[in-house]
């Protein structure tokens, strides 16, 4: 199905099951809460980060307060904040996953929820960014799945939040093995020169943007991706992250 097609799908979709259907619980059937497709008992049970890094929302330890963590000081991220919904551990990473695979698109739209209201937190008393840029899949990639789960995840935190989306700024010019199972260093080097921007793409009206993603884990994409925004660029962006769930290696 080609793209523009699945659009229209999508939706249609949307409209039929969160205008017209009643909001129903993604993990135990009862009915949803706050117009969301979750009940609160369900919402309460969702790994939550705790005390995450402003900087790039990794858990700090106890009694840390809001300073930066040690990757973030060394100046590893390249990202001015990180916000995401998760912690990307059970259910959270089982609804990722059909959300992403299998077209269950009550699991992005209630998660993409829960990411607006931590969004309106954590920019409570700062202005958000101008501009949404959803991480973007190789032409392949798309054909294949039928869809991009960030843009589809930018579009709805673009109505959220009343905020921009430049939907195909970023262009993936190279087809990279799954990131899945690599180590941080074969991450950077998988991801190496993956990335571009649109010829039309006109970054000297922003000053802020935000990159849209599902799940980041090592921050190889994300750096890649600020990489080329920043590339010769007189005056730095200040590019922010917002993602579904926040995940990390153990070794």
């Amino acid at each position: 199905m080609s793209t523009k097609i699945w659009d229209c799908v999508y939706q249609w979709l949307e409209f039929v099951q969160f205008r017209l259907l009643p909001p129903t619980c993604i993990l135990c059937q009862r009915a949803g809460q706050n117009g969301r497709d979750l009940c609160h008992a369900c919402e309460l049970e969702l790994p939550a980060l705790a005390q995450p890094c402003p900087g790039c929302a990794l858990p700090l330890p106890p009694g840390t307060g809001t300073v930066l963590c040690g990757q973030c000081l060394q100046g590893r991220t390249r990202v001015q904040t990180t916000v995401a919904a998760c912690r990307y551990a059970e259910p959270v990473n089982q609804l990722i996953t059909g959300f992403k695979y299998q077209r269950q698109l009550a699991a992005g739209r209630a998660l993409t929820s829960l990411l607006a209201d931590n969004i309106r937190e954590h920019y409570r008393n700062r202005c958000l960014p101008q501009v949404l840029l959803p991480v973007p899949l190789h032409p392949q990639r798309l054909r294949e799945r039928g869809y991009n789960q960030s843009l589809l995840i930018a579009r709805d935190l673009s109505r959220a939040l009343d905020i921009p989306l430049a939907a195909d700024a970023l262009q993936r010019q190279r087809m990279t093995s799954p990131q899945q199972g690599l180590s941080a260093r074969e991450r950077h080097r998988n991801l190496r020169n993956a990335f571009a921007l649109a010829p039309h793409w006109q970054d000297e009206c922003y000053q802020r943007v935000v990159l849209i993603d599902d799940v980041v884990t090592t921050m190889s994409t994300v750096n890649e991706i600020v990489r080329v925004l920043q590339d010769n660029k007189e005056q730095p962006l200040e590019i922010h992250l917002w993602c579904l769930a926040r995940a990390w290696l153990d070794h």
